[in-house]
C-alpha cells in the first residue's frame, strides 16, 4: 500500500473561509472622482476571469511591427521612431504621458483601464489614440490583449501594457527630460523592464489601486519601490545581507507610515516556503518601531479553482505555521505578529464588490495560544498599533511619493517643488545678485520679484523645472 505523507490533518488547522458580506463598490465613496475610471466601471480582472488558468497574454511589440506584414495596423501607428519621440515631447498630454511611464515603470504590467485610473486620462484606454501610438512607436511600451479567442472585449477595455525590453527610454527620452520629469518617471533609479507576469502583476496593481481608491491611507507603492533593500535596507539607512532582487508585489503605506508589504500568491510551489522564511528572517532583524514593516500574503487562486485542492488558501496558512515554528516569539516585533494572510475572495466577494474585511485590511495571524484553528486570530492591519522611534521619520515616504508618476493622480496633485528645490539649490549655489552701478544702490527688493511691466508678480521656475503634477481633468 502506498502512503501519502501529505494527507490532510484529522482536525482543521486553518480558520474557515469567511462568508464575507459584500456590497457594490458603486455604493462606497471612491476617492477617484472620474466616473468612467472607478472600480465599478472597470473590468474586474479577478472575477471576470480574464485569463484561463495558466495562460498568458498575447503581446505586440514595436520590433514585431517593424517586420513586413500583410495585416494592416491603425493609421496612427504609421510613424518613425523620431516622429514618435517628437510627438511625445511636443504633443498633447505631456505631463500625463510622463505619469503613464512612471506608473508602468513601477507596477510593471497594467490594464488599459488601470493606467487611465492612475493618470486620470480615459484616452489611455484606447490603443488607437495618438498618445498610445506615440509611446508604442517610440519603443517605450508593449501592448497586449487577453488571450480569449471568443471574447468580445472592446479594444479600449481589453488591452494591457508593459514596459518594453529595449534601451529606447535611455536613448531617446531620458536625455531630454528635466530633473523633476526624470524623477517623476524613475524615482531616481534606472528605468527597468523585468518581472513580467501578466495576471500576477495586473492583480497586484488592482489591489494597490483599490486601496488608494477606498481606504484612508498615505500612499501605495508598486513593485519597483517594494524591494527588500528599500523596505529594510538603504531606505532606512541600513544594510541588508544579500538583498539581491527580492521585493514584494506592492506596499500600502498608512498615514502614520506603517508599511504593509503585500504578496499575492496563486499556488504553493516549492519556492513558496523559502519566500515566507526570508520575510520572517528579515522581520526578526528589523523592529517595528524602526522599520514600520509588516507583511500580508493575499491568496488569489483562480476563481475556477476556489473550491478545489488547487486553492492555495489552506496551504498558505499551513506553510506560515511551519515557518513560524523556527521563530517561537509572539512579541510585538515577532514574525508571528507581523506576517498575516488574507484571501482575495474574502476582501472582494464578487465582481465589483467590497467587504468589511477589505475596508479594514483584515488578515489572519498565527498568534493564538492553542493549536489548529485556535492558533489563528483575525486582526485589522489598518488598526495595528505603531509608535515609530523618534529617530525614524516614518511619514516622509508619503510626501516623497507625491512626486512620482507611480502614485494615483488624486494622491499627488499639487506643487511639490519644495521637496527637491531649484536647480541652483541642488547645486548648493546661491541665486545671482545683480551688481549695482552709477554710484547708487536702489531700494532693497526681494529677489524673485519682477520690475517694470511685471512689477508685483513673482518670477517662478518654468513648469518643466517644477515637481508639479495634475491630471488632465484638473487642467
Amino acid at each position: 500500500m502506498i502512503s501519502n505523507s501529505r494527507s490532510a490533518p484529522t482536525e482543521p488547522s486553518v480558520p474557515p473561509q469567511e462568508e464575507s458580506l459584500g456590497w457594490p463598490a458603486s455604493d462606497a465613496f471612491s476617492l477617484n472622482p472620474v466616473e468612467p475610471l472607478d472600480l465599478s466601471s472597470r473590468l474586474d480582472p479577478y472575477w471576470e476571469q480574464l485569463w484561463a488558468p495558466g495562460s498568458q497574454a498575447v503581446w505586440s511589440t514595436k520590433d514585431i511591427l517593424d517586420v513586413p506584414r500583410v495585416t494592416p495596423v491603425y493609421k496612427k501607428y504609421h510613424q518613425t521612431v523620431d516622429e514618435a519621440v517628437e510627438k511625445f515631447f511636443n504633443g498633447k498630454f505631456f505631463d500625463q504621458k510622463l505619469s503613464f511611464l512612471g506608473a508602468l515603470d513601477s507596477w510593471r504590467t497594467m490594464t488599459a483601464q488601470q493606467v487611465s485610473a492612475f493618470t486620470g486620462m480615459p484616452e489611455f484606454s484606447d490603443v488607437n489614440s495618438f498618445p498610445l501610438s506615440n509611446l508604442f512607436m517610440a519603443g517605450l511600451i508593449d501592448i497586449g490583449v487577453f488571450n480569449d479567442p471568443i471574447a468580445r472585449l472592446d479594444r479600449r477595455l481589453g488591452s494591457i501594457y508593459r514596459p518594453t525590453d529595449s534601451n529606447s527610454f535611455k536613448k531617446y527620452i531620458e536625455p531630454r527630460l528635466t530633473y523633476p520629469e526624470w524623477l517623476h518617471i524613475t524615482g531616481g533609479t534606472p528605468w527597468t523592464s523585468g518581472g513580467q507576469y501578466d495576471r500576477h502583476n495586473v492583480l497586484a496593481t488592482e489591489l494597490g489601486l483599490r486601496c488608494a481608491e477606498y481606504l484612508d491611507i498615505g500612499s501605495v507603492l508598486g513593485e519597483k519601490y517594494a524591494s527588500v533593500d528599500l523596505l529594510a535596507g538603504s531606505g532606512l539607512g541600513k544594510n541588508v545581507d544579500k538583498p539581491d532582487n527580492r521585493r514584494a508585489d506592492g506596499v500600502i503605506v498608512r498615514k502614520d507610515g506603517l508599511r504593509i508589504a503585500y504578496e499575492l500568491t496563486a499556488n504553493d510551489g516549492a519556492d513558496f516556503e523559502r519566500k515566507i522564511r526570508r520575510w520572517a528572517d528579515l522581520i526578526s532583524q528589523r523592529p517595528l518601531e524602526t522599520s514600520g514593516l509588516v507583511v500580508v500574503y493575499v491568496t488569489a487562486g483562480h476563481p475556477a479553482r476556489l473550491g478545489t485542492s488547487a486553492n492555495p488558501r489552506v496551504a498558505t496558512h499551513n506553510t506560515l505555521v511551519r515557518v513560524l515554528r523556527e521563530y517561537p516569539s509572539r512579541g510585538v516585533d515577532s514574525p508571528a505578529q507581523r506576517i498575516g494572510i488574507a484571501s482575495w475572495d474574502e476582501w472582494f466577494p464578487a465582481r465589483h464588490q467590497l467587504s468589511d474585511r477589505f475596508l479594514n485590511l483584515t488578515a489572519n495571524f498565527a498568534t493564538g495560544t492553542g493549536k489548529g484553528i485556535s492558533q489563528w486570530e483575525s486582526k485589522n492591519l489598518l488598526d495595528m498599533p505603531f509608535a515609530p522611534h523618534h529617530s525614524f521619520n516614518a511619514t516622509a515616504i508619503n510626501s516623497n511619493m507625491k512626486m512620482l508618476g507611480q502614485t494615483p493622480w488624486w494622491m499627488r496633485e499639487g506643487d511639490h517643488t519644495h521637496l527637491i528645490g531649484t536647480p541652483l539649490g541642488r547645486q548648493n549655489l546661491a541665486p545671482p545678485i545683480p551688481t549695482y552701478y552709477r554710484g547708487y544702490e536702489p531700494k532693497f527688493r526681494e529677489f524673485g520679484i519682477a520690475t517694470g511691466n511685471l512689477e508685483g508678480h513673482r518670477i517662478t521656475l518654468p513648469d518643466r523645472l517644477k515637481a508639479q503634477w495634475k491630471s488632465r481633468n484638473s487642467e
